[in-house]
């Protein structure tokens, strides 16, 4: 029965489905709505099973995944499998002692931490520190059956500027490592690469190449290859692009899968990827941070997705705190949802068979591929990283990024759009001080470092003053929207001003509309407004313009004058008449935030 279910119904051809979408589009053209992945190819908006001819299996070693709590302090360590836990990374302390973390000085101390576990799978984050633990992590999978640690030279590189151990020590250590049924060594952290503001394509090809470079130095350590490709496993990040995140995670297990099959025939089925997924906090928001949860709960799904073991969702407040209870209890229930209400774990590639999906795997595969193998002519990942390659190509995709989110070509919200003003975060300082002290670091160093800045920082660090300012006592600057003339226009143009001037957290006092510029620049003066901002038209701009700027300069003297709009004809007069600033789609919100704060706060 079930085969003959749509046989009564015609069949409809990709060109119908294309006509109709045009028909909806009422003469929008066709790439209104394809769209362009940072890596640079398009995408439609549908696909159809003639768009893809070979589907090729995502291996897995098993399906479902582990919902993996991170652990920075030993109060944490409390009833993590009652909680929801199924698995744990235990943070071990920099040496700086700096970052929240776990003291593990000994052997005894991790026994001691671990035992506080129960028997859960385990991931134990000591860095360059593991070697010196070789023997006593191998013994944990005695009680516990898997057990990963974190030794990755080039993740010290990007992260400290040095390898942490010496060059041509690193097979050796790897081969310690490596042989016992178990336990993985040999972590890659390319979440570092998110975290500094990848592209998903670059995080993809880096991961393949760094993976490539780490097995072949167990193998000039004489290890065998089945060994090797056990003692390494994948430390990736989640980003907020649902779907290509999702293509991401299935593309990497593809061409991981190839890889391994090049070094010998059926590896890559035998022994899949071991990946570990982090929410990457580039684009955690400071401000508005229970969009967050949504954030956290979308990167989760992605990842569950696309395939990975491990999952591990940032505290929704974790700006703020690694450490609020809340914040720990949503990001797990999060993950509870996706499998006890969605049933994700039951079946072995979620993704399989949707043509979309499987479509933006393939191209992501082939532009991921394409990049691995000019970095392998090029000597592979290592010597690009002596180069400083990856650092300078990911730090001017992280800078384009930046620059997107200032001129609002992307939307972060809560950050950038749909502000709330009012929201008062002064407990942030701190943490924009150690971002800073983290930017202003000089030194000379081996390699050059990932700097791990969050998108949103520069909006964070100039907003940030206002809050302290406010936390100190001081008057907050108010902000006037003179609405005047057409209904339409200067509605449309106060919500901008509105949205665009919030991201200071300035007091902004919207109006109904005035039948003067006088009368409004009356009302702003009774409300002790520092700037005053005129919306309306740009045809009745041409009227407006001298009566604003003269009874400003009779009333207001001291305050900014603003010009909702960017009238090209109106420009020079409006300059000549001292208008302080233009505010629009094209304005930089960031150059405006420093020059604002500059003038009613100071830096």
């Amino acid at each position: 029965m079930n085969e003959f279910l749509f046989s009564d119904f015609p069949e409809v051809s990709t060109e119908d489905w294309k006509n109709q979408i045009l028909k909806d589009l009422k003469g929008n053209p066709w790439d209104k709505v394809t769209w362009e992945t940072e890596e640079g190819f398009k995408i439609e908006p549908f696909y159809r099973k003639e768009d893809i001819s070979d589907l090729p299996r995502v291996y897995k070693r098993t399906n479902g995944w582990n919902v993996t709590e991170t652990i920075t302090s030993e109060s944490e360590l409390t009833d993590l499998s009652k909680k929801g836990a199924d698995a744990v990374i235990l943070i071990s302390q920099g040496e700086n002692g700096k970052l929240p973390g776990l003291k593990i000085g000994s052997s005894n101390d991790l026994e001691r931490l671990v035992g506080l576990t129960g028997n859960l799978p385990l991931v134990v984050s000591l860095e360059e520190k593991t070697p010196t633990f070789s023997d006593s992590l191998k013994k944990l999978t005695s009680s516990h059956n898997t057990v990963f640690s974190d030794f990755d030279p080039y993740g010290s590189a990007l992260k400290n500027g040095e390898l942490g151990t010496e060059e041509n020590s690193i097979g050796k250590t790897f081969a310690s490592l490596a042989g016992t049924k178990g336990f993985s060594g040999v972590g890659i952290h390319s979440y570092y690469l998110r975290d500094a503001g990848a592209s998903i394509g670059q995080e993809l090809a880096y991961s393949l190449s760094w993976g490539v470079d780490y097995l072949n130095r167990h193998l000039d350590a004489g290890v065998k290859i089945e060994d090797a490709a056990a003692n390494v496993w994948f430390w990736m990040g989640i980003g907020s692009d649902y779907f290509t995140e999702i293509a991401k995670f299935r593309a990497f297990r593809i061409l991981w899968t190839e890889i391994l099959n090049a070094y010998q025939v059926g590896l890559g089925e035998s022994l899949p990827a071991l990946i570990v997924a982090r929410t990457s906090n580039f684009q955690f928001t400071a401000y508005d941070p229970y969009v967050n949860m949504l954030r956290g709960t979308t990167t989760a799904m992605s990842a569950v997705m696309g395939g990975a073991d491990f999952v591990t969702v940032l505290p929704f407040d974790s700006e703020y705190s690694a450490q609020q209870e809340l914040g720990k209890r949503i990001a797990r229930n999060s993950q509870l949802l996706l499998r006890y209400e969605s049933f994700l774990d039951k079946v072995e590639d979620p993704a399989a068979g949707s043509y979309y999906l499987e479509v933006l795997t393939k191209k992501l595969s082939e532009s991921a591929w394409a990049k691995f193998q000019d970095l392998e002519k090029d000597g592979g990942f290592g010597e690009a990283l002596k180069k400083g390659t990856i650092q300078k190509e990911i730090s001017t995709r992280a800078n384009q990024k930046r620059n997107a989110l200032a001129n609002k070509k992307e939307i972060l919200l809560g950050t950038n759009q749909y502000p709330l003003a009012s929201e008062r975060h002064p407990e942030l300082k701190s943490s924009l001080e150690v971002t800073k002290e983290n930017i202003n670091t000089k030194g000379q160093t081996s390699y050059l470092r990932l700097l791990p800045v969050r998108l949103s920082y520069e909006f964070d660090k100039w907003r940030n003053l206002t809050d302290n300012h406010v936390a100190s006592g001081k008057k907050l600057p108010k902000v006037f929207l003179l609405t005047i003339g057409d209904l339409t226009m200067r509605k449309a143009r106060a919500g901008f001003s509105s949205n665009f001037l919030g991201c200071l957290g300035y007091e902004i006092i919207d109006n109904l509309g005035f039948s003067s510029v006088k009368e409004g620049v009356t009302k702003a003066k009774e409300e002790g407004c520092e700037i005053v901002v005129l919306c309306s038209s740009d045809e009745e701009y041409a009227t407006y313009l001298p009566e604003f700027a003269a009874e400003m300069k009779s009333q207001l003297t001291n305050s900014w004058k603003l010009l909702a709009g960017y009238p090209k004809d109106l420009i020079t007069q409006a300059e000549s008449l001292g208008i302080d600033d233009f505010i629009h789609m094209k304005r930089n919100i960031v150059e405006f935030m420093e020059k604002a704060q500059t003038k009613w706060i100071g830096k």
